[in-house]
């Protein structure tokens, strides 16, 4: 457990110098759209930190695959589970989006249908290729 736990924080680690470069194409993209033309010094400083920490479990979680003893759809589960609420909570706290209901259905179908678009993306571009490539080299030595 403390392997995964020390390379949770390692991948987190690496990922989150990245809430600064996430927080400025948020801000960008509500300034272009006249959502957020100013702001406080609280509300850069909530953007960065927070940012900071959705990037950090975003990458960290991704240990998960690494645990040899759970399924891979039990992985995907728990993997997709962490990744709504860290986005659903961050965006929520920077007022990102409004806690309405609809909106936050609107927010969870967006990331089901994107979560699973790239999950089965990456599934079947990587994935699925790598496993067949390793069960022809088992054929081959068996």
């Amino acid at each position: 457990m403390k392997k995964y736990v020390k390379e949770f924080v390692h991948r987190g680690l690496l990922a989150a110098w990245g809430g600064p470069v996430i927080i400025a194409i948020i801000y960008l993209c509500l300034q272009a759209n006249g959502v957020k033309t100013m702001m406080t010094v609280n509300e850069v400083v909530l953007g960065i930190i927070s940012s900071a920490i959705l990037a950090f479990i975003a990458a960290g979680v991704n240990v998960i695959y690494q645990i040899e003893e759970l399924p891979l759809m039990w992985a995907t589960f728990i993997q997709a589970i962490v990744l709504y609420f860290d986005y659903l909570i961050i965006y929520l706290i920077n007022n990102w989006m409004k806690a309405e209901p609809i909106v936050i259905l609107i927010f969870t179908l967006c990331f089901m249908a994107g979560y699973t678009i790239v999950w089965t993306g990456i599934y079947f571009l990587a994935i699925r290729p790598s496993i067949n490539k390793m069960n022809r080299k088992l054929q081959e030595e068996a």
